[in-house]
């Protein structure tokens, strides 16, 4: 009788911490599952994209996370075209195998046709410059208006009482995906991705 109860509470103390750490990431990161749902931040750097809905970001916790856009995502500034090691804030919701981008934001403002940040070209300040360095200005990530208090899930921030839909302007939702015109900073992927815009559905089956 002894041995039994000595291996069950043996097995149980391995799946505890087993269990408490696949809760604490998110679905979209690579690693492991997490229950996590509802709308999310991530602060991070691109790692890749394929110039058209998927984008990689290591996040502030170093995750990898999946993101994927749809046609009229926000972007800021409008017109940037995102590429690897821009630094980004993207507001959006948990959509099981991918964060679904509602709004990306950018510390970078546009001179002579290029993004620029701190006087210097974007990419000037490389990943050896942390995200605190970017992140200390909360107006072009919307901090100002995020309040209440956060946890974060994985590398993904939660917060307790904000509602994103409260700082995106310029457009309408359509389920919970949000679309703006480009005018407004809408996203249009650059190459004719029609076909492949018709298949992303939001979680509430949407287009």
């Amino acid at each position: 009788m002894i041995k039994p109860l000595l291996a069950a509470l043996a097995a149980l103390s391995f799946a505890v911490p087993l269990a408490a750490q696949a809760q604490g990431v998110p679905s979209y990161a690579q690693g492991q599952p997490s229950y996590a749902n509802g709308e999310e931040n991530i602060h991070g750097r691109i790692v890749s994209f394929d110039g058209d809905y998927a984008l990689q970001v290591r996040d502030e916790q170093g995750y990898v996370d999946n993101v994927q856009l749809h046609q009229g995502t926000i972007i800021n500034p409008t017109g940037l075209t995102l590429e690897p090691g821009m630094v980004v804030s993207i507001l959006g919701y948990n959509a099981g195998s991918y964060l679904a981008a509602n709004e990306i934001d950018t510390p970078y403002t546009y001179y002579g046709g290029a993004p620029w940040y701190g006087g210097h070209p974007w990419n000037y300040y490389g990943p050896s410059i942390s995200l605190g360095f970017f992140f200390g200005n909360s107006g072009w990530w919307h901090g100002n208006a995020f309040r209440g208090g956060f946890r974060y899930v994985g590398g993904a921030r939660v917060y307790n009482n904000v509602q994103f839909r409260d700082v995106h302007t310029g457009g309408e939702f359509r389920g919970r995906n949000y679309v703006a015109p480009p005018e407004r900073g809408g996203y249009v992927p650059h190459r004719n991705t029609r076909s492949n815009d018709n298949n992303h559905h939001d979680d509430h089956g949407h287009r």
